[in-house]
């Protein structure tokens, strides 16, 4: 018959059952095997021989003791069964049964045993059960954006530092999918800094060298050439000395281009055009242009338009085989004013180093600057310290909601007509250590706490509104506030908890943050929004390699050939 199993399915159907649900030991042996039914519940199977248990009990010492299941800990360690993280009890009756028993923490591994109890708590082990990993009851809390894209035909793999821009090097894969290139893509990439504070850390420079670094892991040689104008106490015009400086780095570019030659040249900005212009003309390298702004968007209304630097930058704009602009209103002005062949003005944006170095202290290093416990769980509270803000039911909360947490800390950030009575009651209680009263603090200190947080306490009474829940959401940080408080922006369960304004309730809703179920989601949607808003570095690098690649690959027709 056709619905028969062949024998091979057959034999697939039991190599799945074996695999997923252990042997049942035969009668005749002493065993316990541990499942887990949920993240929160597992279930034991045991079977004890009577004669095992009659034997230990022949010894007047254990012939009281009881029979239980020990539930252990053993998460990261080689068990040897004494150095559990932590162990409880399941009190049964029969040598042949099983239960339920449920866990308080999940993503643990347990191990199992069955064995007598005395009251003198000494315990004597029958059977073992194999190690059996709880598995998390949410999705991981890694949130990172990095990743390793393959392409196809291009350097085929290469590490991202955001997976959202998978489209960009999936459109660099395509475009240059016929290129085959012998020989290494060689940059020369020109900046020269006027300003008086120009120093080789400035956002602009920064940004360039950072850009070409990221060029450079798609195969191509980029060679940075920068140079500061220094202040002069001569009457030299900003041009005069522009020009005298572009000369030395000239004068470094024909040299290096005579020991490996540059396929392309590529000028930031109107003060290195002069190097650009003279490269392009004298050794025949094709020009690519990036103006970050034109004179016309650095100038003010009420200041006169350089004529030389815009006859600059249009010179340079004619010259070009590519025009790179980070806005849709520079590329505009580049059209409109001096020309630009609209084929090749293309818009990469701009991600200056100050914005792509300026990372956030870390939640360690912020506690620390504070004299906080940095290991330690940290909750924040933000605003008056008053009846109507519910810091009063905070404080009655503490005591209990700390007492399983040993470490927590809470800081209050505000001021307010029950500040003397909380500081108190808290030395009052053994909290005076773990509760700090900041008072009232600027925006950058409570940004600072905000991000070192854990997660923030609105306990309030009466309606706060929403504008610091919104806040803790957007930098990833879970919300306890009660149904009094009006943040709708709280949805229970997923961005938060919403509890009632009573302690009792409030203590329940600390003791589930502590435990952290909601932190490792949100962080993830922080992350993958503030990595949709804006380009990253890896984005630019990809988007200029493949600019460069289409530049050269129609250098050798006409002009102004290229196509994008």
């Amino acid at each position: 018959m056709n619905n028969l199993l062949s024998q091979e399915r057959l034999r697939e159907i039991v190599r799945e059952i074996g695999q997923r649900y252990p042997a049942i030991k035969p009668s005749g042996t002493d065993h316990l095997i541990l499942n887990m039914v949920q993240p929160y519940s597992g279930h034991v199977y045991w079977h004890i021989r009577a004669q095992t248990v009659d034997d230990l009990r022949a010894d007047e010492a254990w012939r009281h003791a009881s029979l239980v299941v020990r539930v252990y800990d053993v998460t990261g360690i080689r068990f040897d069964g004494r150095n559990a993280h932590g162990f409880f009890d399941i009190a049964v009756h029969a040598l042949t049964g099983n239960c339920y028993f449920g866990i308080e923490r999940p993503g643990r591994n347990q191990v199992a045993e069955i064995g007598l109890h005395r009251a003198d708590n000494r315990f004597h082990t029958l059977a073992r059960s194999k190690e059996t990993y709880f598995d998390r009851d949410r999705p991981s809390g890694h949130y990172q954006t990095a990743g390793l894209f393959v392409g196809r035909d291009v350097h085929k793999t290469f590490s991202v530092e955001n997976i959202f821009d998978a489209r960009v090097y999936e459109k660099m894969s395509q475009e240059l999918a016929d290129v085959a290139r012998p020989d290494a893509l060689t940059i020369a990439t020109l900046f020269i800094d006027i300003r008086s504070d120009a120093h080789p850390d400035s956002p602009l420079g920064e940004f360039i060298h950072k850009t070409g670094e990221i060029v450079g892991k798609f195969g191509a040689e980029v060679r940075l050439f920068s140079a500061a104008l220094a202040d002069s106490a001569d009457s030299e015009t900003l041009l005069e000395r522009v020009r005298a400086l572009a000369e030395t780095v000239f004068a470094q570019v024909a040299e290096a281009h005579r020991t490996t030659p540059f396929r392309l040249i590529h000028c930031h900005d109107w003060p290195s055009l002069s190097v650009g212009l003279r490269a392009n003309r004298e050794l025949r390298i094709p020009l690519i242009l990036s103006l970050h702004a034109t004179e016309h968007e650095r100038t003010p209304g009420y200041h006169p338009l350089s004529a030389e630097i815009c006859a600059w930058e249009k010179q340079g704009v004619n010259a070009a085989s590519l025009i790179i602009v980070p806005h849709s209103s520079t590329r505009q002005q580049v059209i409109n004013l001096y020309g630009a062949d609209p084929d090749r003005t293309v818009i990469i944006p701009d991600v200056l180093a100050e914005h792509v170095a300026g990372l956030k202290r870390t939640a360690s290093e912020i506690k620390r600057g504070f004299g906080l416990n940095q290991e330690a769980p940290l909750l924040l509270f933000a605003g008056e310290l008053s009846h109507a803000a519910g810091a009063d039911l905070l404080m009655d909360a503490l005591p209990i909601a700390f007492k399983q947490h040993a470490t927590a800390q809470i800081v209050f950030a505000g001021d307010g007509p029950l500040r003397g009575e909380l500081e108190g009651r808290a030395w009052h209680a053994g909290l005076g250590e773990r509760c700090r009263f900041f008072g009232d603090v600027p925006s950058d200190t409570f940004e600072s706490l905000l991000l070192a947080a854990d997660f923030v306490v609105i306990p309030a009474r009466t309606w706060q509104g929403e504008s610091l829940a919104q806040m803790a959401i957007d930098h990833g940080k879970p919300v306890l506030t009660t149904h009094q408080a009006g943040t709708h922006c709280v949805a229970h369960g997923q961005n938060g908890l919403v509890a009632y304004d009573n302690p009792g309730s409030i203590v329940w809703g600390i003791q589930e943050l502590l435990g952290n179920p909601l932190q490792g989601n949100l962080l993830r949607s922080v992350a993958k929004k503030k990595n949709q808003n804006g380009p990253s570095l890896d984005t630019i690098g990809a988007q200029l390699y493949t600019q460069y690649e289409i530049v050269l690959k129609y250098s050798q027709g006409a002009r102004h050939g290229c196509r994008h």
